[in-house]
């Protein structure tokens, strides 16, 4: 599996270095509030518009180099939290799990991307891919059983 380095560069973990399956993901970008899924946009509601940093990275498997959909991430500066979702656009549809809070202290912005990442893999919501193939359903914008 691959990490994000703090430069966000891919870099190779050193006990999985023969894994290539997973996915990785661009360096992340800021973005706007009118742009974020409204799983994230109801997760940072209430939250000090201010404070509150959006980003956005495409993510791509491995080997394949396939788009994969997208992680979009929510920091809340002041509170020093994070939230994010995998994000896929399928059928003219805008999917995305739900996010979860968790502490962002000590953090970089590719640290925090690695956490949602590997919260969802811990979820078993990545088991599919896993399996070779693609989703059955799209990702479901109430995926509370499946994820994040």
């Amino acid at each position: 599996m691959l990490e994000q380095s703090a430069d966000s560069e891919n870099m190779p973990d050193e006990d999985d270095m023969d894994d290539l399956s997973g996915l990785y993901w661009t360096p992340p970008g800021e973005m706007q509030r009118e742009d974020v899924h409204k799983n994230l946009a109801e997760a940072i509601a209430g939250r000090q518009p201010d404070q509150v940093k959006l980003f956005s990275a495409s993510a791509f498997e491995i080997p394949s180099a396939f788009p994969a959909g997208f992680f979009d991430v929510a920091i809340d500066i002041a509170a020093h939290e994070a939230c994010g979702v995998y994000r896929a656009y399928r059928d003219g549809n805008d999917y995305a799990t739900k996010p979860e809070w968790f502490s962002s202290k000590l953090k970089d912005t590719d640290e925090i991307f690695a956490e949602v990442y590997g919260r969802l893999m811990k979820s078993g919501f990545f088991d599919w891919y896993f399996h070779g193939g693609r989703p059955g359903e799209p990702v479901d914008q109430s995926a509370v059983a499946n994820g994040v």
